[in-house]
């Protein structure tokens, strides 16, 4: 066949060749582990970020810059709110807390309040205050309502509590600019003292600080390093106070993602291994299966590991946690060795040599099923694909090379298995044409039945989500921070800078609108602090209504010296000549915390010929989105203007996997057909394929009547039901009399079994999408075994 040709299938090997494979066997083994300690103690090569494993997005180069500009914007950022009921020792907590996190080498920066100088912000906007207004102020005085402004100039000025000065009101005498200041601030509702940013929680002073990590949050090592500068900071401020300490970011759920597969690894890779020994020792009675066994094990994942770690550089935590299933597949090969063993006294190499083309003819139908999986642009199962994929490469040579020294003598086996196996296969031994007929007709009511309540999911954020606790708190946080920063953003382009600037100011009074109408809380748009020239321009030109004719009426009523006129009308004047400049606003250190929203063309643009389009971009921070899907609809009219949603892009592409997967099985199946018919008569070929395919179907349906959803990782499961279905059928179109049906029923039923129980417990998972996989294998592989005796059934009728 495939290795050794002739020499393995045609004659037994002799103790010297096996004695040389053994000695291959442990060369490649003994660098396979050099390789595997060697990376290890270079590299973390254990990656956690649940974004690597998603599929990469096709974005236009603005899309992406735009989307690299917030991620790295908000990356390893973490939100700590200290509550308490004093206002005063919360204040002295949160900047105590502050320094010490500060102090750790785990944190790069700590910030809370703001930390922009009212006096620099003063030096921008003041000189310019002939060229701004705000929105209100604007509506007002296009409609010719004047004196209104002159109505509310009247009331701060006389009022106890007014803010205006003998000096603010000569340069300013309807008091235009503090109510400009003001707007800044609008839809805060957070405050600042002492430095710190401060709001309410429950009746109680909460005090918010943001620390951002040095490292990725999504390494174990800085996960541990910063929850451990937290939680000491948090116990040495919190000495002789009652404070509380509220989380949220990224931090925190990627270490209860890592925790709980750490813990899922373990518990599913224990059991899972249990289980297994548990069988062989039942059906082997025999020590020399269970360790041939777990040398299989061990080699498989040694190989699976390095393996993907060789074409990744990077082992995801999730890929361990799917690959834990690997034991119930790698372990197969040595069941069909040892059950053909069963009663026959006769060397490993002779059993090997007779089961071996089924073994690669398995092992490349397998093999070939994960590839599938490896070709599509899915970076996690891709990685799941390589674990595989590189396990059962490592079982099969294991099988090759070391059994034939190491498998030992005849096994007896247990009567107690191989009655179970007969009495297994017997009623298909014995199944008649009416028989058959029924089974097919419960089939296809069933499978039509939950088939037709099948529904589909995309939705990544369904995918991974946090304990009940953990959202529950992080929900505090976000209400706190009036929604904060949500995933999705409107990212505006223009042609020019000021072209971009219009198209923003466009923008403003749409998401104004969407805040009163509740579809979001907050926003951020670099044009409410950055006017364009021509809606400067247009300012300027409302307030001529002030410091033109009615300038002297002005002053008189509200009883300035007359002399005031002549020096607000030169003023004025002057001011048409003292616009915003964007270089000068992005000097400051206001315009320094707003510079990474302008996507500035690159330098690629800017040595473009001129006339080549030069395109300048800008995000619009979203905040506390309440409707998607109403905000997109509101925003879709204006030119220039998308709405950015990763995880909406992501939940798509997904969809469209996922049908593209189910073709994929079509074809496999058709594939696999015409593979089989080469080899065996086309009926038997038909049977070997239904088989599978069977399986998928019901296993979709039964999904359907458990209110499971259908999702991409459902029909990626799929493509190794085909892959693990196939093998099953093949052993069975082999056997060549019942003997050799009852020793691959025995095969088959302790394959599928530990198969199983390595799936089934995948399903007890607590990650969606393990848990996904796993739900849907298990079920897959039962129906399997259920399915494909009538392969051994329906071969004897032809033959």
């Amino acid at each position: 066949m495939v290795l050794g040709g002739s020499e393995i299938t045609d004659k037994p090997q002799t103790a010297g060749r096996a004695g040389l494979r053994l000695v291959l066997w442990l060369l490649l083994l003994a660098a396979a582990v050099v390789f595997g300690v060697k990376t290890l103690s270079n590299r973390d090569v254990v990656e956690t970020d649940i974004l690597a494993m998603l599929p990469h997005l096709q974005q236009d180069a603005l899309t992406s810059r735009a989307l690299d500009s917030l991620e790295t914007r908000l990356a390893n950022e973490s939100y700590l709110v200290l509550t308490g009921k004093d206002k005063a020792a919360t204040i002295e907590a949160a900047k105590a807390m502050m320094a010490e996190l500060a102090a750790s080498p785990a944190f790069a920066s700590t910030r809370s309040g703001s930390e922009l100088d009212p006096k620099e912000i003063y030096r921008l906007y003041f000189p310019a205050r002939f060229n701004l207004l705000t929105e209100s102020q604007r509506t007002l005085l296009e409609n010719g309502k004047l004196d209104v402004l002159i109505k509310q100039a009247e009331i701060a000025l006389y009022s106890a509590f007014g803010f205006a000065s003998s000096e603010l009101i000569s340069e300013d005498p309807l008091l235009l600019f503090p109510a400009l200041m003001q707007s800044f601030g609008k839809g805060h509702r957070l405050s600042e003292e002492d430095g710190i940013l401060l709001g309410n929680s429950g009746g109680q002073t909460a005090a918010i600080i943001m620390a951002k990590g040095k490292d990725s949050v999504f390494s174990p090592k800085a996960q541990e390093a910063q929850l451990e500068a937290i939680n000491a900071a948090f116990t040495r401020v919190n000495q002789g106070k009652q404070l509380s300490l509220l989380k949220a970011g990224a931090l925190f759920h990627a270490h209860e993602a890592t925790q709980s597969a750490k813990a899922e690894v373990s518990l599913i890779g224990s059991l899972s291994l249990a289980g297994v020994v548990l069988l062989v020792l039942q059906s082997f009675r025999s020590l020399m299966p269970l360790l041939m066994a777990s040398l299989t094990l061990a080699s498989a994942m040694v190989s699976a590991s390095l393996f993907t770690i060789l074409i990744f550089g990077k082992l995801h935590l999730l890929t361990l946690v799917f690959g834990t299933s690997l034991i119930g597949i790698a372990i197969d090969y040595s069941f069909h060795f040892y059950a053909e063993r069963i009663g026959r006294n006769e060397r490993a190499g002779q059993t090997l040599s007779r089961i071996l083309p089924a073994l690669t003819l398995a092992l490349t139908t397998s093999v070939l099923a994960y590839l599938a999986l490896g070709f599509t642009p899915f970076p996690g199962m891709q990685q799941v694909a390589a674990f595989c994929g590189g396990g059962l490469i490592g079982a099969y040579l294991t099988l090759y090379l070391a059994y034939p020294a190491l498998a030992g003598s005849r096994i007896q086996g247990s009567g107690s298995a191989i009655k179970l196996a007969s009495r297994f296969l017997s009623p298909f031994e014995t199944t008649g044409p009416k028989a058959l007929a029924v089974a097919g007709m419960v089939i296809l009511f069933v499978g039509t039945a939950g088939l037709g309540k099948l529904q589909t999911r995309d939705d990544i954020r369904s995918l991974q989500q946090g304990s009940d606790a953990l959202m529950a708190e992080e929900a505090k946080v976000r209400t706190l921070l009036s929604g904060g920063v949500d995933n999705q953003f409107l990212l505006v382009r223009a042609e020019s800078m000021q072209a971009l600037l219009e198209r923003l100011e466009a923008l403003s009074p749409v998401l104004a609108q969407a805040e009163k109408d509740q579809l979001l809380q907050s926003h951020v748009n670099l044009a409410d602090y950055l006017p364009s020239r021509a809606r400067q321009l247009e300012d300027y030109r409302l307030q001529q209504q002030i410091y033109g004719p009615r300038l002297g009426d002005i002053v008189a009523r509200l009883g300035l010296e007359p002399e005031l006129e002549a020096e607000l009308r030169a003023k004025y004047q002057a001011g048409a000549q003292t616009p915003i400049e964007a270089d000068a606003f992005f000097a400051t250190a206001l315009g320094a915390s707003l510079k990474p929203l302008l996507l500035e063309p690159t330098a690629k643009d800017a040595s473009a010929p001129e006339s080549a389009t030069r395109e300048w971009g800008a995000m619009v921070l979203l905040g506390g989105i309440q409707n998607l899907l109403a905000l997109n609809q509101a925003v879709a009219t204006l030119p220039g203007v998308t709405l950015v949603d990763k995880v909406g892009d992501i939940s798509k592409l997904m969809g469209e996997y996922r049908q593209t997967t189910l073709w994929l099985l079509a074809l496999a199946l058709f594939i696999a057909f015409g593979v089989f018919a080469l080899r065996h008569p086309w009926k038997l070929a038909a049977a070997m394929v239904a088989v599978p395919a069977l399986a998928a179907l019901l296993s979709l349906s039964l999904l359907g009547l458990l209110g499971s959803p259908l999702t991409l990782f459902h029909a990626l499961a799929l493509l190794l039901i085909f892959g693990i279905g196939v093998d099953y059928s093949l052993f069975f179109a082999k056997d060549e009399n019942r003997e050799d049906g009852h020793r691959v029923m025995l095969a088959v039923l302790l394959s599928a079994s530990s198969t199983t129980l390595a799936f089934g417990l995948l399903a007890l998972s607590n990650t969606p999408a393990i848990h996904y996989f796993g739900l849907t294998l298990a079920l897959g592989i039962g129906f399997t075994l259920l399915l494909s005796p009538l392969i051994h059934t329906f071969k004897r009728k032809l033959n």
